[in-house]
């Protein structure tokens, strides 16, 4: 692209900047992303991968000086739809929410997973195997 989309939209945070970074990367990608995340909010994902499950960690950041230091409030965010593409050996049907220490339904299909996170408060980690 001939700007600065992402310095832009670091520095200024323009959600069209942020939407057309997103599909500029879907798009490239050939919309096979391993992680598609839908839901309100600001969040950070990690994805990582172990043998014989996915490890997923968001972080909320949803707060009224999202762009400034310090968080002083916390907003939950949710629902959050989340969708992973399965590494080789990971079946994806049982997800374990590690903060909320609770299971929640996963559904696979299409060599992905998909389930729905209800609330992030401040952080969630879901493994999936």
């Amino acid at each position: 692209m001939p700007a600065d989309l992402d310095r832009r939209f670091g520095r200024d945070n323009l959600p069209d900047h942020g939407k057309l970074l997103a599909n500029l990367v879907s798009w490239t990608a050939g919309g096979n992303l391993p992680l598609v995340i839908e839901g309100a909010g600001l969040i950070d994902c990690h994805l990582y991968r172990q043998p014989d499950c996915v490890i997923l960690h968001i972080v909320n950041l949803t707060n009224p000086g999202a762009w400034r230091a310090p968080v002083d409030e916390l907003i939950p965010v949710g629902p959050l739809r989340v969708s992973i593409k399965l590494p080789e050996g990971v079946h994806g049907r049982r997800a374990k929410l590690l903060v909320a220490d609770q299971r929640i339904p996963a559904t696979a299909r299409d060599g992905r997973s998909s389930f729905e996170l209800n609330s992030v408060l401040d952080h969630e980690v879901a493994v999936l195997s």
